[in-house]
């Protein structure tokens, strides 16, 4: 997709340091790239955090041999 956009000089020379890229178009898509691979990453950690609440929730009041983030950890090496 073709788009016009107004970037921070400063901060795209800056950027451009951090990076083999030597273009501003390779520069915004390693970005674009590295964004949504923390974004990605965010999502993971919190469905996993969802996952614990939900399963300690249910297991509130029993008494298990294991703890609950083993028995998550199983079913995530099931997987």
């Amino acid at each position: 997709m073709r788009t016009n956009i107004v970037l921070n000089d400063d901060l795209l020379h800056e950027a451009m340091q951090y990076t083999s890229a030597r273009t501003k178009r390779a520069v915004i898509e390693e970005a674009l790239r590295t964004f949504v691979s923390v974004k990605a990453a965010e999502r993971r950690r919190r469905t996993y955090q969802e996952r614990v609440r939900a399963l300690q929730g249910q297991l509130a009041g029993t008494v298990l041999r294991t703890s609950s983030r083993d028995i998550l950890r199983q079913d995530r090496q099931r997987r």
